[in-house]
């Protein structure tokens, strides 16, 4: 037994550095897509980041449209196989993005890669299914730590790299980053193993119970929309903050990179709290703490004011992700978790292009504090719905009680 906990344990660590390349892989060619579209022959700059917004839409739309099939698929053949072709497909086919002509060269790529691959939903489902008992929610906070961490580092490390040797040849680098990932899980990792003496007593078919879940994926659609939505409005809002904007694009990016940590870190903490206090009470506590600390950026009057509030409501939205997908590990048979966590993936993959989308459009119809002061009001929308579900109510309030009366106290 040891040997296999330390044999369980190393394949966890390589998983985690596996997705770590990965995440800062795919991340790596974001900050320049705009300028890479000019290179291809766009040279007006406004066309330019309207092809960008293409693309990244583009991609969240087949991504959303295939997830639901991989994780079929990954009921049927199992996690690994699933994760191994997203990295070997994403290894080929960014690769094959440095070689483009022309923009529409790079929308068909774009479109390629949302469809063939996804590698945060075929890793968090490989870790849930292979987690020993009590430390699913451990492991998935700690993975959701790592890909927060990674896409933090991506876009700073992309931009600088391609300052220093060109756009094209960073794509070659994400192609490496991808292919080192897809090798250290193809040799390093374990599949998922034999079921638990608790998984064995549940029934292996079944259906997937999706009045049950529709709670938990709202709330991971609005956390995952909030978090996206803002990154439009935030320059041009930081901008009006300044009494001299100079600087403003450096100060949003470290704005958000610090947000990106804070969610990292509160990807960790959430995932530990939902082993003793449960995931729906974690997830509700999250997204009212979260929408609580949304509101207040609408009617901020210091660049300082919002940097403390977009860490504390990035911290709590980052504690959501990883308990949202226990709950879905827990309420789902393990033969049927696969096509959940498809689902699942599906709907981040649709909050991914809603969020920028909703939050430019807030932005420019209603003023940027628009941008911060909807996806508040959504979060506590969230917080009632799963409030309203059944089992989540009485240790839900139970606990806020408990909360307040040591505040008080």
């Amino acid at each position: 037994m040891p040997g296999f906990l330390r044999r369980d344990r190393l394949s966890f660590l390589i998983l985690l550095v596996s997705q770590f390349a990965a995440t800062t892989g795919f991340m790596f060619v974001m900050p320049f897509m705009p300028l890479y579209v000019q290179q291809l022959g766009v040279e007006d700059p406004g066309r330019a980041a309207a092809w960008a917004g293409l693309l990244n839409t583009a991609t969240a739309a087949t991504m959303a449209l295939a997830a639901p099939l991989w994780g079929r698929l990954a009921d049927r053949f199992g996690p690994k196989p699933m994760l191994l072709r997203a990295t070997f497909a994403g290894a080929v086919v960014v690769g094959m993005m440095g070689l483009a002509a022309s923009p529409w060269h790079l929308l068909g790529l774009r479109l390629l890669q949302g469809t063939l691959t996804g590698t945060v939903a075929a890793a968090t489902l490989l870790v849930a299914a292979t987690a020993p008992p009590g430390r699913a929610g451990l492991r998935l906070g700690t993975l959701q730590t790592v890909i927060f961490a990674a896409a933090a580092a991506g876009p700073f490390l992309g931009g600088v790299f391609a300052d220093f040797v060109g756009i094209r040849a960073s794509f070659g680098v994400t192609s490496g980053l991808l292919a080192l990932s897809a090798v250290l899980v193809l040799f390093g990792v374990d599949g998922a193993r034999a079921p638990s003496g608790e998984e064995e007593t549940r029934k292996e078919g079944g259906a997937v119970p999706w009045l049950g879940l529709v709670p938990v994926l709202a709330a991971l659609f609005v956390v995952q929309a909030s978090n996206t939505g803002v990154a439009p409005a935030l320059p041009g809002f930081v901008a009006e903050l300044m009494e001299e904007p100079a600087g403003v694009a450096s100060l949003a990016g470290q704005i958000l990179g610090a947000g990106a940590l804070a969610a990292a870190l509160g990807s960790a903490v959430g995932g530990r709290l939902a082993e003793r206090l449960g995931t729906r009470t974690v997830i509700f506590c999250s997204l009212v703490l979260g929408g609580l600390a949304f509101l207040p950026q609408a009617a901020v009057s210091s660049v300082g004011a919002l940097w403390v509030l977009r860490i504390l409501a990035s911290f709590f939205i980052g504690a959501v992700v990883p308990v949202a997908n226990l709950a879905v590990r827990r309420s789902v048979p393990p033969g049927r978790q696969g096509r959940a966590f498809g689902v699942a993936a599906s709907v981040t993959s649709v909050a991914f292009g809603v969020g920028p989308l909703g939050g430019g459009l807030l932005a420019s119809a209603f003023g940027f504090e628009a941008a911060f002061l909807v996806p508040g009001v959504l979060l506590l929308a969230a917080a009632g719905v799963l409030l309203l579900a059944p089992g989540s109510r009485v240790r839900a309030v139970r606990v806020l009680k408990a909360a307040a009366a040591h505040i008080i106290r």
